[in-house]
């Protein structure tokens, strides 16, 4: 069965970094989109008279009614770049979805561990929301890696959310420092320095292919079950 087509409008744009933009759409027809912390849409994209499709991770978590937030980095002379970056409040964009079966495992009685690398953190970003919305009560961890420390996406909500939430632990990482004050390296570096303990552990990892590949060798390399750890990968 094809995938539901929906009309959305811009609603928001965000500056994330210099060049990550994440973008908010608002459902103009059908103003329902159902989906699951985790998954994904294709973007219709407009070039020379054709359409390509592009697929996105939702960042925004399902309790937000009406709204999918997707996050771009631009890359030069790419469809999709081209296209988001002229995009205004209120410009139309064309989805479809939901796709992916990366989405939380069920019952929610373990402990979640999340790690991110660049604009991977997005739909681990709507499963931490989806969570703290069911008012999960375990430990939830976020390891979020990035080259410099202007990379560090959603920084201050993150920070904020840790400061409300008890249980919630937000570790950043940059592997090539400058000023940053806060832990370097890889994100499965911080992993090996904060968890010592896998019991009831679930990972979900999300990022560039080989990246995925390479935590989720190291994570087996420290003795975490391959039945733990769950990931997206992008090529």
């Amino acid at each position: 069965m094809a995938a539901q087509p929906y009309r959305t409008v811009v609603d928001r744009i965000d500056i994330l970094s210099y060049n990550v933009r994440c973008f908010r759409l608002r459902l103009a027809e059908p103003t329902h989109l159902p989906f699951e912390a985790g998954q994904f849409v294709i973007v219709h994209v407009p070039k020379n008279g054709a359409v390509v499709k592009r697929a996105y991770s939702i960042a925004s978590p399902p309790h937000e009614e009406g709204v999918v937030e997707i996050c771009l980095q631009h890359v030069d002379g790419g469809a999709a770049s081209t296209f988001f970056w002229q995009l205004k409040t209120g410009s139309p964009v064309t989805l479809s979805g939901p796709h992916g079966r990366f989405v939380l495992k069920q019952p929610l009685t373990y402990e979640p561990i999340f790690m991110a690398t660049g604009t991977g953190v997005a739909p681990l970003r709507s499963m931490i929301h989806h969570l703290f919305h069911l008012h999960a009560t375990q430990p939830v961890r976020l390891f979020f890696g990035c080259r410099y420390e202007h990379g560090t996406l959603f920084e201050a909500e993150f920070r904020t959310l840790a400061s409300l939430r008890h249980n919630f632990q937000y570790v950043p990482i940059v592997s090539r420092p400058k000023e940053w004050q806060g832990e370097v390296g890889h994100v499965q570096d911080a992993f090996r320095k904060y968890i010592t303990d896998f019991t009831n552990k679930e990972i979900y990892i999300c990022g560039w292919l080989e990246v995925v590949k390479a935590v989720a060798h190291d994570l087996r390399a420290y003795g975490v079950q391959p039945g733990q750890i769950h990931y997206e990968e992008w090529s």
